[in-house]
């Protein structure tokens, strides 16, 4: 059982980290108990169309049904350079990271100090970061306005290794993703992409 200060809610917040599998794969998940919903940004998903052209099939179909699916996003992430671009959602249950990309319970929000981790499928959103480099840069469109983050770190990682999920004392931005990105079957690592924000 872990606990972080700052997060919002009565008392304190309990954050219990877990091991998940979707489809197959384990991913890295956590619950907040006492937690309030993250305020949305306006963004139409019902005319979003991103870049799918390095998706699988399977994920193209899986995006159309849960498009509309739940509550808007409280952010959009951008990579220009790989052109992507991806709502970011609550959580990194099934549909959430069917329809865009996952902000792990836990860690901290757009806007916030600490270490902001985000997650999607390497067969959808993220499956363009196999061509990320050091220095690229990094997008967040929220209600307070575009945060930009540069690239500093690229790491895999054993699949249990929740290590990436540590708290920091300054804003950090976690991608996470499954490793190798064309793997059949379970991928038994993660692909790390470690951000950091840009002065002005």
């Amino acid at each position: 059982m872990l606990s972080k200060p700052g997060l919002p809610g009565p008392g304190f917040v309990l954050i219990l980290f877990l091991l998940v599998t979707i489809n197959g794969e384990t991913a890295i998940a956590a619950t907040i108990e006492g937690a309030e919903p993250q305020p949305s940004i306006e963004f139409d998903m019902s005319s979003f169309s991103p870049d799918q052209s390095m998706w699988s099939d399977k994920a193209r179909v899986k995006f159309e049904k849960a498009k509309n699916s739940g509550t808007a996003p409280m952010a959009v992430m951008k990579i220009n350079r790989l052109n992507i671009e991806g709502p970011i959602f609550e959580g990194t249950d099934k549909i959430t990271l069917d329809r865009g990309i996952g902000q792990v319970n836990g860690t901290a929000m757009p806007g916030e100090a600490g270490n902001m981790a985000l997650s999607a499928h390497r067969d959808s959103f993220f499956r363009p970061l196999k061509d990320v480099v050091v220095g690229d840069r990094i997008e967040l469109l929220t209600q307070e306005g575009t945060q930009e983050f540069e690239v500093s770190e690229i790491t895999i990682v054993d699949s249990q290794d929740i290590s990436v999920l540590d708290p920091t004392d300054t804003a950090v931005l976690t991608l996470i993703t499954c490793y190798p990105f064309y793997y059949v079957g379970y991928a038994p690592d993660r692909f790390i992409v470690r951000a950091i924000p840009v002065e002005s």
